[in-house]
């Protein structure tokens, strides 16, 4: 989805609906952490349950942040981006294409239904700390 379309389906949800990212592929069920430049050039959101303060985001909040993307964002597809954990030493950064959004149970639910887009996933290495 672009930001254009996300922002029309979003018109008339309620300003205090909770959000929540869901990618069935990933059995990924998650709240929004942040909503950023993902890549260059490409809009989403990251997800995760780091900040309570931030992770309750609203759809008033989520449009109004959607809003100070510029021109050269609204060509691309609107990302999840989710941080899974290998082990103690690697973890992996994994980007889901939202297609499509839904009302559940009072919460606006972003849907991933394509799976992971691998061609997009990065791998890290933790620093060594001595």
């Amino acid at each position: 989805m672009k930001i254009k379309n996300i922002l029309d389906e979003l018109r008339f949800s309620d300003e205090n609906a909770q959000m929540i990212c869901v990618a069935p592929s990933a059995e990924l069920r998650s709240r929004i952490y942040v909503v950023g430049q993902l890549l260059e050039n490409i809009p989403g959101v990251v997800l995760g349950d780091r900040e309570p303060h931030l992770r309750e985001k609203t759809v008033g909040t989520f449009r109004e942040e959607l809003k100070t993307f510029g021109a050269q964002f609204e060509e691309n597809d609107f990302l999840m981006e989710s941080t899974h954990e290998i082990n103690e030493e690697t973890y992996e950064v994994r980007y889901y294409k939202l297609t499509h959004i839904k009302h559940e149970g009072g919460e606006v639910v972003l849907h991933s239904e394509v799976g992971e887009l691998q061609e997009l996933r990065e791998i890290y290495q933790e620093p060594e700390c001595e």
